[in-house]
């Protein structure tokens, strides 16, 4: 049964091995947002941006030959994960949780590493399935994914009613 991995690359990678990993049946995921430029000559262009840089997920059985394939991207560094020995899997909640939220790239940005917090689902509204942890540090109600393998999270603002703590 396939399962969800982090494919680490080295820099600015993530669009070169996104292109060898659309030709090959290997699924794959690089999550993205939209961020205005900062070069003074695209001053209001949006450009977007991997949400995780040097990352990109990809769904394969480590049995087979996709891993092979997949270690064959260009820039591709190794699978992630907390031993030396073994690629760690990402949940699927966290993968579909983070699809979900780059939906609208404007909205989706990275956010501090959160190790607390409240857990909650999100019941109506755009990003609606998505779960998370839900900040409530400035003036607005952020959603929180984390992705505990990587020591990142991306959020994206929510509204309370929206918001219902999960089980």
């Amino acid at each position: 049964m396939p399962n969800w991995y982090v494919l680490h690359l080295k820099a600015n990678h993530e669009n070169v091995a996104e292109k060898y990993l659309n030709g090959t049946r290997i699924e794959h995921f690089l999550p993205r947002y939209s961020v205005k430029s900062r070069r003074k000559d695209r001053k209001h262009a949006l450009v977007n941006r991997p949400l995780f840089p040097g990352y990109v997920f990809v769904r394969l059985n480590l049995q087979s030959e996709q891993k092979t394939r997949a270690l064959r991207s260009p820039g591709a560094v190794k699978l992630v994960g907390f031993n030396t020995s073994s690629a760690s899997v990402v949940p699927d909640d966290v993968v579909e949780s983070l699809k979900i939220l780059v939906k609208d790239g404007s909205a989706v940005k990275p956010h501090p590493y959160l190790d607390a917090g409240r857990r909650v689902n999100i019941m109506d509204g755009p990003f609606k399935g998505a779960s998370g942890f839900l900040d409530r540090r400035g003036r607005k109600n952020r959603l929180v994914v984390t992705l505990e393998l990587l020591g990142r999270s991306v959020s994206v603002p929510v509204e309370e009613e929206d918001v219902e703590l999960a089980d």
